[in-house]
């Protein structure tokens, strides 16, 4: 594999905290999947397993190409200026995956701890952060995500269990009261976002050091990631019953609901900070995988020199991609699932396609 600016190994169990931490980020706030009221955990299962189909697309293409990016194997399979246009769509997609994602952190923090602080500045302490991670590379973005995941787990586990006296069944009833269609329209959101997004790790996947782990890995991790995507969804309707498809922050609303013996309650900045730290991860990952891919599709040595003109231009993206918050909403349910498809489905699945093809006609040959 080729050298871009920092090119150090990580390991498996790196790249599994890595993508589990991305994908808890923004799921544990926003309202994806809860299109259908008190039938939404059902979106949340089938999501998950059309998430674990689209990561096993990519993972069987990184598999069949080690230590080569989805650039390196467009280039391959397609041809050199078929390649360098795949790479500048990966490269744009993780640009404007990245601005979406500072846009949330930006309007949840304003919303409920600084609503007189000035968008611009709360955006811009989020994005100087994570562009000094992802200048350091992958290695330190990884130890970053270890130590996030601790907090992240101790989170879950507060969640869970002090929410149990809180919960409903009741509120699950009646079971497919609004039809299948939109179910499924729930379930194409959870399966692109955030499940599908992993797709960006096809710029990191050739950085492990042990790649016949890969898909194993992959899969392990969007796996358990949909587990916890069905549980969430299901407390929060528990807890919630139809309000839960009404909230902006559904799993913040829930957490607020929390009260043991009246002295321990209000732990909402718990999950507050948990999420800041999950969101950092993500963007950070965002802007590392569209700096790499820039920087192999336009053939430079090394990928931080466009580090901080990304970032600078992922600020002042995000501060102007909706007039509201929730147009932001609107277009991540609905819009943004569709935007997805070619990155997450179409582009892997021909290059994949395209590889078993060549493979084949090479044994025959």
């Amino acid at each position: 594999m080729k050298s871009y600016g920092t090119n150090r190994r990580i390991s498996s169990t790196e790249l599994w905290t890595l993508m589990y931490v991305f994908m808890i980020a923004s799921s544990m706030s926003l309202p994806i999947g809860y299109t259908t009221g008190h039938d939404s955990w059902i979106s949340a299962v089938i999501g998950a397993l059309l998430g674990l189909g689209i990561a096993w697309i990519y993972a069987a293409l990184s598999g069949t190409f080690p230590e080569q990016s989805i650039v390196h194997i467009a280039q391959a399979l397609l041809g050199t200026w078929a390649g360098k246009a795949i790479g500048l769509l990966y490269a744009g997609y993780g640009f404007q995956l990245g601005a979406y994602v500072l846009r949330n952190f930006e309007d949840l923090t304003v919303t409920v701890l600084l609503p007189r602080t000035p968008s611009f500045v709360i955006s811009f302490i989020m994005i100087a952060i994570s562009a000094w991670a992802a200048y350091k590379g992958i290695e330190v973005i990884c130890r970053c995500a270890l130590i996030i995941l601790i907090f992240v787990a101790l989170q879950s586990v507060i969640f869970i269990v002090l929410l149990i006296p809180d919960m409903d069944p009741g509120f699950l009833l009646p079971v497919l009261e609004g039809g299948w269609q939109p179910i499924l329209d729930g379930a194409a959101q959870i399966a692109t976002f955030p499940l599908g997004e992993t797709v960006l790790f096809v710029m990191i996947i050739p950085f492990v050091n042990r790649g016949e782990r890969i898909r194993k890995t992959v899969l392990s991790a969007v796996g358990v990631s949909g587990v916890l995507l069905i549980t969430s969804h299901l407390f929060n309707i528990m807890v919630l019953g139809e309000l839960a498809s009404k909230q902006v922050f559904p799993s913040y609303t829930s957490a607020m609901y929390i009260s043991v013996g009246d002295f321990f309650e209000r732990i909402e900045p718990i999950v507050f900070t948990v999420w800041v730290f999950g969101e950092f991860t993500k963007l950070t990952v965002c802007l590392f995988a569209a700096a790499l891919a820039l920087a192999q599709t336009l053939g430079s040595r090394d990928y931080r020199m466009y580090v901080v003109p990304l970032a600078l231009a992922l600020l002042e993206l995000s501060l102007f991609l909706h007039p509201s918050q929730l147009d932001v909403i609107e277009f991540q349910q609905h819009v943004w699932p569709w935007f997805s498809v070619p990155f997450q489905v179409v582009i892997p699945f021909v290059l994949l396609v395209c590889a078993l093809v060549r493979r084949r006609y090479r044994r025959l040959s």
